[in-house]
């Protein structure tokens, strides 16, 4: 597939995005606190009037409409999203991906993300429940996409403002959702009381989950050899849970995977949250180790956030996306101010939504994240640039 696209996007705001995240996971600055926003697929389908079934039609209409979407998401949308000349591209499956792979029906909607249905009615499915091939479902179809996809990339010459640059596959990754989340869309909301009724059981089912999901990604690190330095997990169905409950049933499967693809880079454990997640705060920072908690739900007051992650734990969000979507240009720059001045101090910050751009967001509202930043950095010199690094790397 031989596509030609230009990116209207110059090198000297890339340069000065990179040198933001690079220094992001130190805990320091440059000359403004960063900016990313969590925004996917079905925000950009809406914008370009097609269906959200169309990109999933198959893996030619699927590379193309990523392209566009990075193209759209670089040139619209102020962020620090682009720190190179490179556009990164990996298949997108909403959520499915390795649910499917455990059983739970996936349903194709044309203009909804793809549901996974649950499959397991009776708690005495678990004794016999046989942990999946690393390939089946979804996650089969993710690989031969991805390597269909990055034959495409060879043959797709992009440009940056006429500066030559590429398309490069991300590094093939098919887990995100942690083993209580898999458990919840393998058998629904019943999961919650299976683990009062049946504890031992549910045992059961979340290890053989974590079985399975590290034969998953190691058979994907062996298509694709390259060094990952972060998993990022995700635990939404987590945050209805106690504490006590939550380190029961879910620290020590998630554990187990950050443990087993442990990296020495700075943010090696990334996690995501939404919801009200305060009562685990001090379970995710002492058990589970934390070293980031991203696009984290709305629900947490910035100041909570500062208090119980602030100088530990790298945060990105966490501004209300319902704000972000119906609010005034002011009323987002409001939040987003609250939330530099609670949490901007303590260093590992990057301000963004909590969590998911909702389609129909204006670029005027998404705007004025930077903006808030800029006007933060000027009333707060003192926490960026030299003053905070000492280093001549931070020179553009």
């Amino acid at each position: 597939m031989s596509l030609s696209i230009n990116v209207d996007y110059p090198t000297d705001k890339m340069e000065k995005s990179r040198i933001r995240m690079e220094v992001y996971p130190t805990f320091r600055y440059f000359d403004r606190v960063p900016v990313n926003f969590c925004v996917v697929p079905r925000y950009f389908t809406r914008v370009f009037g097609i269906d959200y079934s169309e990109i999933f039609k198959d893996v030619s209409s699927h590379y193309y409409w990523l392209l566009q979407f990075a193209k759209y998401h670089i040139e619209r949308i102020p962020c620090d999203f682009c720190t190179e000349p490179v556009i990164y591209i990996h298949p997108y499956f909403d959520n499915v991906i390795a649910s499917s792979a455990f059983g739970a029906e996936v349903v194709w909607p044309k203009n909804e993300t793809l549901q996974a249905v649950p499959t397991m009615r009776d708690v005495s499915e678990i004794e016999h429940y046989q942990i999946p091939d690393p390939d089946a479902a979804i996650c089969g179809k993710t690989i031969d996409w991805w390597l269909k996809m990055e034959e495409m990339a060879k043959e797709t010459k992009i440009t940056f403002n006429g500066i030559p640059g590429k398309v490069e596959m991300a590094p093939l990754s098919l887990i995100s959702l942690g083993p209580h989340m898999i458990a919840v869309d393998l058998i629904g909301v019943e999961f919650y009381s299976w683990m009062l009724e049946y504890p031992d059981e549910c045992h059961k089912l979340l290890e053989k989950i974590t079985r399975g999901l590290i034969n998953i990604e190691e058979n994907a690190r062996k298509i694709d050899p390259r060094p990952r330095g972060t998993l990022h997990m995700a635990e939404d169905t987590s945050q209805i849970m106690s504490a006590a409950m939550f380190k029961e049933f879910t620290v020590p499967y998630t554990k187990k995977l950050y443990e087993h693809f442990k990296t020495d880079v700075l943010n090696s454990r990334g996690m995501h949250m939404c919801g009200n997640s305060i009562h685990l705060h001090d379970s995710l920072v002492n058990d589970l180790q934390i070293t980031s908690f991203n696009v984290y739900g709305a629900s947490v007051p910035p100041k909570i956030a500062a208090r119980d992650f602030g100088g530990k734990v790298l945060l990105h969000g966490n501004i209300d996306p319902v704000l972000i979507l119906n609010g005034t240009k002011e009323n987002v720059k409001a939040a987003c101010m609250e939330a530099l001045e609670a949490i901007a101090p303590a260093g590992g910050m990057m301000l963004g939504d909590g969590a998911n751009v909702c389609p129909g967001t204006s670029i005027e509202n998404l705007s004025m994240f930077v903006n808030a930043s800029e006007e933060y950095s000027a009333i707060h010199p003192e926490l960026f640039g030299s003053s905070i690094s000492g280093s001549d790397s931070f020179r553009v």
